[in-house]
């Protein structure tokens, strides 16, 4: 069940210390896995924390095998709730999720033309950038209906023919719905991308809601385009990564995938020392002084958004040039 990782998961190096005295939240993830494999509490503490001398995140090891992974995101906790609920919140308030400023500031100060995320649709600023190109007024809540309407029409499997017949007729007319909607409603300026690695460490399959899964959901929704990690011909103005770095495999190559193939790119994580058992790794503020080893620029834009934190988290922008960020350091200076 336990797997041991003795490199860095980010940096690949062996530098890693063992920190002492670490404690965890028994938190409704753990509370499932230990339900759900039938682990006692004793389990846990098998698993210890350690901290990379080199790129400075702190890691659980020995952690779950790559089985149990899947298992954990795909069996115990296949829905991503906290996303879900950010979608929920939209349609019901026009509530987009919590990130203070940060849209307005990067809005300002970037060209953003194209605009990427990676592997969650529901957790950064494609809500921004829809609610910025809608009618004020427009009924969502009927648009969010159609769409899932629409996705599910077609779930007839089994069914009487006469009623897969029907489901036809109910698909074309939700579909016809969605595309009026949107020439009516939504004046798209930006385009839009979320790539994905489908990693074990990442809700996929099974990130539904009422059979409807969240990326089927997002290209209808924010008309985004669904790509794997590849080599791109043309640089992305603004690529987004809002709690996903944590949940691949293989963050070093997400992030360097994310930087090389952008112009800017935003990143929003935790940065608790103290390390969960649900989590393989987390990133720590002093991951800034990895960023400036490997000289690329960056600003610490947690201060400047005018965001409450319940916990400790972090957002960095940072860039392999420099006047991106320059530009933001000098709008947000002049602001404080």
């Amino acid at each position: 069940m336990l797997k041991e990782y003795k490199k860095c998961i980010f940096c690949n190096s062996n530098n890693l210390k063992i920190q002492k005295n670490q404690k965890y939240n028994t938190n409704f993830y753990i509370q499932s896995i230990i339900s759900d494999f039938e682990l006692s509490k004793n389990f846990l503490k098998k698993i210890k924390v350690y901290k990379c001398k080199s790129c400075y995140i702190i890691q659980n090891n020995p952690w779950f095998d790559e089985n149990f992974c899947r298992k954990i995101y795909s069996n115990v906790y296949g829905q991503h709730n906290r996303g879900w609920t950010n979608l929920i919140r939209y349609i019901k308030k026009k509530d987009v999720p919590n990130h203070g400023k940060l849209f307005d500031i990067l809005n300002k100060n970037l060209k953003i033309k194209t605009y990427a995320e990676f592997n969650s649709p529901f957790m950064g600023m494609f809500f921004n950038f829809f609610d910025n190109e809608i009618k004020k007024n427009s009924r969502v809540i009927f648009f969010f209906k159609k769409i899932l309407n629409y996705l599910t029409s077609r779930q007839v499997a089994g069914l009487p023919k006469n009623i897969q017949k029907k489901s036809n007729s109910k698909s074309k007319k939700a579909l016809n719905y969605i595309n009026n909607f949107r020439n009516k409603n939504i004046k798209e300026k930006t385009k839009k991308y979320l790539f994905e690695d489908n990693s074990i460490l990442s809700w996929g399959q099974n990130d539904n809601y009422k059979s409807v899964s969240s990326k089927s959901f997002a290209t209808e929704f924010f008309n985004i385009e669904i790509s794997k990690i590849k080599k791109l011909k043309k640089k992305i103005d603004l690529f987004g990564i809002f709690h996903t770095l944590d949940h691949t495999l293989e963050p070093k190559k997400i992030f360097d995938f994310a930087i090389g193939n952008s112009k800017c790119l935003v990143v929003y994580c935790h940065v608790d020392e103290m390390l969960n058992k649900q989590h393989l790794f987390s990133i720590t503020k002093n991951f800034l002084k990895y960023l400036k080893k490997k000289k690329l620029y960056f600003i610490d834009i947690t201060s400047y958004i005018d965001k409450k934190f319940t916990f400790p988290e972090l957002y960095f922008v940072c860039s392999k040039q420099k006047n991106y960020i320059n530009t933001i350091k000098s709008y947000v200076s002049k602001k404080k």
